[in-house]
């Protein structure tokens, strides 16, 4: 364990001891200014020596990893969940929005007045960026950071399926010759109703593209076709 040092000016050193951490808490030559980590910051002068830290950032999608070494040792490491849910979020608060909105009797009609600036990004991918933005600064605000490495992956899915893939062969995929993604999903399921309990006895069933993980907690609502299935109408009722 740890505790992180700051000088009475603000600046990161390096950690220190619990040890020595309580010692100068107890003769009064620092103060506790942070709990997550745990921080102290020196109340008399320092000489400031410091050896130079280098961040390393796994970014995630719903974790954040993160790794601080020096030429000896690790100083800092973890791992940071990010929120989930930001979608159900942004409809409970335009929900609550509305209901605000419809109760302003002469409120002046208003039309036109949503602009997307540029560089505008999702609500729920400015929140993950923040996050990453959010995590560098504090830990460069305990250490010595001279350096940021973050490490983004990219997979390819349709190499993974089939390693012989190349050139034009990328262009014809799952989804290919269909007119839509629905089209593609009745297909794929041979036009009948995926519930193996179905009581619906019609002859031309009316069939309906479900979404599997829409219960799930949290919900999966994603347009991918490993999330979707066929249901006839009988079945495709609400949870």
């Amino acid at each position: 364990m740890k505790v992180y040092v700051i000088n009475k000016h603000g600046r990161p050193l390096m950690p220190t001891t619990p040890r020595k951490a309580r010692l100068l808490l107890k003769n009064g030559k620092a103060k506790i200014v942070g709990g997550d980590p745990f921080t102290i910051q020196l109340i008399y002068g320092s000489s400031g020596y410091t050896q130079p830290v280098e961040l390393g950032i796994d970014a995630g999608y719903e974790n954040i990893g993160f790794s601080g070494v020096n030429e000896k040792e690790e100083v800092i490491g973890g791992e940071l969940k990010m929120l989930k849910g930001m979608s159900e979020r942004i409809t409970e608060k335009r929900k609550y929005r509305r209901t605000r909105r419809n109760r302003l009797r002469y409120r002046k009609p208003r039309f036109s007045n949503r602009r997307i600036n540029k560089g505008w990004l999702a609500p729920s991918i400015q929140h993950k960026l923040d996050t990453h933005h959010r995590l560098i600064d504090k830990i460069r605000r305990i250490l010595p950071v001279i350096a940021v490495t973050i490490e983004v992956a990219a997979y390819d899915i349709q190499k993974i399926n089939n390693p012989t893939i190349e050139g034009e062969q990328y262009q014809y995929g799952e989804k290919y010759g269909f007119d839509n993604l629905r089209e593609y999903i009745l297909h794929r399921d041979r036009h009948k109703c995926q519930n193996p309990n179905c009581k619906n006895k019609a002859d031309s069933p009316i069939l309906q593209v479900h979404h599997l993980g829409f219960w799930k907690n949290p919900p999966d609502r994603t347009d991918r076709p490993a999330n979707l299935v066929t249901l006839c109408t009988k079945c495709h009722t609400s949870k």
